[in-house]
C-alpha cells in the first residue's frame, strides 16, 4: 500500500500536471459500473451520476494530501467542493493523451476512473487489486477520516501531539508499532516505514506503547520524519505496484534496513519476524529493546 511519501509524491507531480485543468467528461471502467449496478459502490464511494454531475465542468485549483489521502479542491459555478481519492494497495493516478498511452500494460488493462480535461489530456485512476475509493464532498470537514486524523509530522505540533496520543489511555497497553500506523496518532504511516522507523530509533515493535519513555518517543517521532524525508527524495518504495504520475518506479526499497531484510543490517544478527496489527513486522532484537 502507498504510504505518506508515495502519497505525497504523487501529489507533487500531479500538482504539476493537473492544477489549473479543466474536467470536460467522466469516463468508467465496466468493473466500476457492475460493481454500482449491484448497489456496491465499487471504488466511486457515491452514486456515480452524483460524482459525474459533480466534476464534469469543474476546475481543479489545487491537489493536497491528508495523511495517505490525496484530496482535489475542484471550483466550479456555485462555488468549491473536493474530490477525495485513497489509493488503496495498488492505485495510480496517470496523465496522458489517453488511456491508451498509459506505457505501463498492466495498469492501462485496470484503469477504474478516467477524467477527460478540456486541453485533450487524460488523467486516469488506474487499480489493479482495486480498493482504492474516490468521491465527492462538500468541505473537508465532511469527511470522518479527516477530522479523526493527527496533524501532519511536519507540522510544529507533531511532537509534542504524537507524545500525548501514544501516550493516551486508549494506546497504553498496544504495541507500539499498531499505534504509529493509527492516523489518529501520526498520519500516513503503513507497515513499511514503521518497522524502519522502529529500528531506526532502536525500538522493538512488540513493545506497549506505554512503556516507552517520552525520550525514545521523540526518537522515533524524529525517525519517523527522517525515513519520510528520505523516501520522498529517493522516490518512493517500489515493491510490487506503486508507480509515479508518469509510470516511474521509486527506489526506497534499496534503502530498507529491516523491512523484509534475512539479517540485520546493523549487527548481521536475524530478522524476527511477527504480525502486528495483521502485518508482517521485521525486527532486529539486539538492536531494538
Amino acid at each position: 500500500m502507498p504510504e505518506l511519501p508515495e502519497v505525497e509524491l504523487v501529489r507533487r507531480s500531479l500538482e504539476k500536471e493537473v492544477e489549473g485543468a479543466a474536467i470536460e467528461a467522466v469516463a468508467f471502467s465496466d468493473f466500476v459500473k457492475k460493481g454500482h449496478a449491484t448497489s456496491r459502490k465499487t471504488l466511486v464511494k457515491q452514486e456515480l451520476d452524483a460524482f459525474s454531475r459533480n466534476v464534469e465542468g469543474a476546475t481543479i485549483s489545487k491537489v493536497g494530501r491528508r495523511g495517505k489521502y490525496l484530496y482535489f479542491i475542484m471550483e466550479k459555478t456555485g462555488g468549491i467542493f473536493h474530490m477525495i481519492s485513497h489509493l488503496g494497495m495498488s492505485g495510480a493516478f496517470f496523465v496522458t493523451d489517453s488511456i491508451d498511452g498509459i506505457t505501463d500494460s498492466n495498469y492501462r488493462k485496470h484503469w477504474q476512473v478516467a477524467l477527460r480535461l478540456q486541453d485533450g489530456r487524460t488523467l486516469s485512476y488506474c487499480d489493479i487489486r482495486r480498493f482504492g475509493e474516490m468521491l465527492t464532498i462538500g468541505r473537508m470537514s465532511d469527511f470522518p477520516p479527516f477530522s479523526r486524523m493527527a496533524v501532519e509530522y511536519t507540522h510544529p505540533d507533531s511532537l509534542p501531539d504524537f507524545i500525548d496520543r501514544v501516550r493516551g489511555p486508549a494506546n497504553r497497553k498496544k504495541a507500539i508499532k499498531a499505534v504509529i500506523m493509527d492516523s489518529t496518532v501520526i498520519p500516513g504511516v503503513g507497515n513499511i516505514y514503521a518497522s524502519e522507523a522502529l529500528f531506526a530509533a532502536g525500538i522493538l515493535p512488540t513493545r506497549k506503547a506505554g512503556n516507552v519513555s517520552v525520550k525514545r518517543l521523540m526518537s522515533l517521532h524524529k525517525a519517523i520524519a527522517e525515513v519520510f524525508d528520505l523516501s520522498i527524495e529517493s522516490g518512493g518504495s517500489t515493491i510490487s505496484d506503486y508507480r509515479g504520475v508518469s509510470g516511474e518506479k521509486g527506489s526506497m526499497q534499496d534503502r530498507f534496513h529491516i523491512y523484509q531484510k534475512k539479517s540485520c543490517s546493523s549487527c548481521g544478527g536475524p530478522v524476527k519476524t511477527k504480525t502486528i496489527a495483521t502485518r508482517n513486522t521485521f525486527y532486529c532484537t539486539k538492536c531494538q529493546r
